[in-house]
Order: structure tokens, then sequence, then C-alpha cells
């Protein structure tokens, strides 16, 4: 049978493996309370970054109206005002409404995941930084350890 001939239910278990099955390329580590994601260039969105890394995040955000489609950079910055990194290229590649038990009345919570676009050198090293700085350590693994293996050298 063509793949084209396939029903959509196998065709989508052909395309993402398993049930389950990770197909990220890289690790994920979640994130301390205080990190957010910025859609610029006007602050269009702005949300609580849950997991981070090497190549992309994923983050919630209040749905106030229909995301604009004219964010072209990332921003990822700390509350506290220490750590602000800008104009990261990214793509959208899925954003969709989160259950309802997060979500009050008319206010609706979404959760985006993007992928990093192609990094510059110092941008690789920024985001060295904030994974090492603001990740929590999962199963005794920190995520200093896991990023100094993918970062670039000075």
């Amino acid at each position: 049978m063509a793949e084209e001939d396939l029903p959509m239910e196998q065709w989508v278990r052909r395309v993402n493996g398993p049930p389950g099955a990770e197909r990220r390329k890289h690790k994920r580590f979640r994130v301390q309370n205080g990190s957010f994601a910025a859609l610029c260039p006007q602050f269009s969105i702005l949300g609580q970054i849950i997991d981070i890394s090497t190549g992309g995040l994923s983050f919630r955000y209040v749905a106030s109206e229909e995301r604009s489609k004219e964010s072209s950079q990332l921003r990822i910055l700390l509350t506290d005002g220490s750590f602000c990194f800008d104009k990261i290229p990214f793509e959208a590649v899925w954003d969709t409404p989160m259950a309802r038990e997060f979500s009050f009345g008319a206010i609706t919570l979404r959760q985006c995941g993007v992928q990093f676009g192609e990094l510059t050198h110092g941008q690789k090293l920024d985001l060295q930084y904030f994974m090492g700085r603001c990740s929590l350590a999962e199963g005794g693994v920190t995520c200093a350890d896991y990023v100094r293996e993918e970062a670039p050298r000075r």
C-alpha cells in the first residue's frame, strides 16, 4: 500500500512513531519560575517558559487575541531584570489551548512550542548561559553538564 493510500491514523503513526515516542533532537529542561519568552517586535505575546533545549522552548501564555503572524524574533528574559536574550530567530512549531482546568472563564491559556532558527555564535553562548543558570536538574543530570557537551567554545 502506498503511503498516500494509508488511513490517516496509520500515516500519523508512521510519521510520528509509536505513541509517546520522543522525536526531539535535544534534551529539554524545565526552567525556574520568573523565566519568560516574548514574541517581538511588539511584545505581542508574553508567556512563562516551561522548558528549554538548545533547539527550542515551550511557553504558556494568556490568549487575549489571535497570535500575530508578524512576530519574527523571540526574547528571553528574567523578571528580576538580570538577563535579557534578544533577537532570537524562531519558528512556531505548535500552539494549542491548554486543558480546561487551566482556563478561567473567558480567559484561555495556550501553550506554544518554538524551534530556534540559525543562531550566531554569541547567541549560542547566551543560550548556554541562560540554560546553565535557569534550568532545573533532572535525574541527577544538570543542564549545565548537558549543554557543555553541545555548546560552542569561546
